[in-house]
C-alpha cells in the first residue's frame, strides 16, 4: 500500500524537515567537543551520533527509552516514529548542547518540545485524510496445462521356432548328396530299344514327393561334415608323411 502526495503530507514534511535541520545545527556544534587526544598528540574525531547517545544515557535524559547511535541517526534521517516523540527530541537537543557547553533553556526545550507535538498531530491528520492506494499487481499469466508425452511401449523380440523335421516318405527316393563321385552313384535300369516303357502309378498309388527343405539341409550338412572329415584325414596323413 503506498501514500498519496496530498497538501496535509507536503505539509508534515515540511514540518518534519525543520525540526530534523534544528537538531542537526545543534548536533554541528558539538563537532568541535566531540574529540580525544591520542599518545602522539593526533586527535581522532569521535562519531556524534555515539557521543551525543553516550550523553543521552549518561544524564539519563530520556527514562524509559534505549537510545543508542543507531537511534540517534534514525531521528537525525526524519524517522516519523521517532521525531514525533517529544521526549526523545528534546533529550537529543539537551545532550548536544551539553556537549557542546551551552545549557539548553527551558524556553528552547519547550519550543522543540511543541515542534515534535506539532509533527505528531500533521502527520495524524494526514494519514486520516488519506486513502491508501492499491499497490497494482500483475496479472497473473494463464495456466497452461501440459499433458504428459506417452511412454514408448517395448516390442518383444519375435521368438525363434525351432525347425520342425518332416521325416522323409518311404516312397520317396533319396537323393545322391552333394560333392559325391559320378562313379559311386547307383546306375539307373537303362531302356532297351525292345523294352516297354512302364505305365504310370496304377491307381492309388501316389506320385513321388520332393523332398522338404528341411531334410535337404540335413543332407547338405552330412555332406559337408563328410567333406571335412575327408580333409581332415588327408592333413593328418600329409603331416605324418612329411614329419615321420
Amino acid at each position: 500500500m503506498t501514500e498519496a502526495v496530498t497538501p496535509r503530507w507536503q505539509q508534515a514534511d515540511e514540518a518534519v524537515e525543520s525540526l530534523v535541520a534544528a537538531l542537526a545545527a545543534a548536533a554541528a556544534r558539538t563537532a568541535d567537543r566531540s574529540g580525544r587526544k591520542r599518545p602522539r598528540g593526533r586527535t581522532r574525531p569521535k562519531s556524534t551520533r555515539r557521543h551525543i547517545a553516550e550523553v543521552v544515557r549518561a544524564h539519563r535524559l530520556a527514562p524509559g527509552l534505549r537510545v543508542d547511535r543507531n537511534t540517534v541517526a534514525a531521528l537525525f534521517a526524519g524517522h516519523r516514529d521517532l521525531v514525533t516523540n517529544p521526549v526523545l527530541v528534546v533529550a537529543v537537543a539537551q545532550a548536544c548542547g551539553i556537549i557542546a557547553g551551552q545549557k539548553l533553556s527551558a524556553k528552547k526545550a519547550a519550543r522543540m518540545r511543541a515542534a515534535s507535538l506539532r509533527v505528531a498531530k500533521l502527520i495524524a491528520r494526514a494519514q486520516a485524510d488519506t486513502r491508501p492506494v492499491p499497490t497494482p499487481y500483475a496479472v497473473p499469466a494463464p495456466r497452461v496445462e501440459i499433458t504428459p508425452r506417452p511412454e514408448p511401449t517395448q516390442v518383444a523380440p519375435p521368438q525363434e521356432t525351432a525347425p520342425v523335421e518332416v521325416a522323409p516318405s518311404p516312397e520317396t527316393p533319396e537323393e545322391t548328396p552333394q560333392g559325391v563321385p559320378a562313379e559311386a552313384q547307383p546306375d539307373a535300369p537303362r531302356e532297351t530299344a525292345g523294352s516297354v516303357p512302364s505305365p504310370g502309378p496304377s491307381v492309388g498309388r501316389p506320385w513321388p514327393q520332393a523332398p522338404s527343405i528341411v531334410v535337404r539341409r540335413r543332407r547338405r550338412r552330412r555332406a559337408r561334415q563328410w567333406w571335412l572329415a575327408a580333409a581332415l584325414l588327408l592333413l593328418v596323413v600329409v603331416a605324418w608323411l612329411t614329419f615321420g
